[in-house]
């Protein structure tokens, strides 16, 4: 009996891997000049970023009456 499913599930993954979507052209054939790419576009890597420099160290009394509850 199952030397029946082996062959069958066998040829059940050729057929559902031959429906598989297609590589791109210019993953496919990479050293080919004549491929069309997408189109690049420059992002700067520090875009975004926020400073994060030493600051001064400040009165402790002042920064709890900011943070705690309003009276």
């Amino acid at each position: 009996m199952t030397l029946v499913k082996v062959p069958l599930l066998m040829a059940v993954a050729l057929v559902l891997g031959a429906c598989a979507a297609t590589v791109p052209d210019h993953l496919a054939r990479p050293a080919d000049p004549n491929v069309r790419v997408p189109a690049v576009g420059y992002r700067s890597v520090t875009a975004g970023a926020a400073s994060f420099r030493p600051a001064e160290p400040k009165d402790w009394r002042e920064l709890n009456r900011q943070v705690g509850p309003k009276s």
